[in-house]
C-alpha cells in the first residue's frame, strides 16, 4: 500500500526525506553514545567472560578427552591381559586334562595288567592244582597197577622204574 501511495507522490517508504534523515542520524548517535557510555564496557565484559568460560569448558573438554582416552588405552590393555590371562587357563586346563586322561589310561593299563597277571596266576594255580590232582590219581591208579603187577609178582626193579618212567612223564606234561 504504501509502494502504491510513493507511485502516487504520496511519500512512500523508498522517498528521502532530509529532515528526518536528519534526526534518525542524530537518535542513532545517542544510543551508540548512551550504549558507549553505560553498556558497551558491561556487554564487552559480558561477552569476554563468556569467550573465556567458553575457552575454559574447552580445555575442560580436552582434559577430559585426554584422560577418556588414557584410560580406554589402559582398559584396552587390562582387556588384553585378562585374554591373555583367560588363554594361558584355557591352555592350562587343557593341558591338565590331557595330563589326567594320560593318568587315567596309565592307571587303566596298570590295572588291566594288574588282572591279566592275577587271572594268569590263578589259571598257574588252577593248573597245578589240577596237575596235583591228576598227579595223585595217577599215583593211586600206579598202586592199583603195582597191586596187580605184585599179584603177577613182578620185581622190585621192575616196579620202581615203572613208577620213575611214569612221574617223569607227569613232570613232562606238568612243565
Amino acid at each position: 500500500m504504501f509502494l502504491l501511495a510513493a507511485g502516487k507522490g504520496l511519500g512512500g517508504l523508498l522517498d528521502v526525506n532530509p529532515g528526518l534523515l536528519i534526526w534518525t542520524l542524530i537518535t542513532f548517535l545517542i544510543v551508540v553514545v548512551i550504549l558507549k557510555v553505560f553498556a558497551w564496557d558491561v556487554i564487552l565484559k559480558a561477552l569476554d567472560e563468556r569467550a573465556e568460560t567458553i575457552q575454559n569448558d574447552i580445555r575442560k573438554a580436552a582434559d577430559v578427552r585426554s584422560e577418556a582416552e588414557a584410560l580406554l588405552k589402559d582398559y584396552e590393555t587390562k582387556i588384553a591381559a585378562a585374554r591373555d590371562q583367560a588363554s594361558g587357563i584355557v591352555a592350562e586346563a587343557k593341558s591338565d586334562a590331557t595330563n589326567l586322561r594320560n593318568k587315567l589310561l596309565d592307571d587303566a593299563a596298570k590295572e588291566v595288567k594288574s588282572l591279566k597277571d592275577g587271572a594268569l596266576k590263578d589259571i598257574e594255580l588252577a593248573k597245578s592244582k589240577a596237575l596235583a590232582e591228576l598227579q595223585g590219581q595217577i599215583v593211586d591208579m600206579t598202586i592199583q597197577v603195582a597191586g596187580l603187577v605184585l599179584e603177577k609178582q613182578l620185581k622190585a626193579d621192575d616196579y620202581k622204574s615203572f613208577i620213575e618212567s611214569e612221574l617223569g612223564k607227569i613232570r613232562k606234561l606238568s612243565a
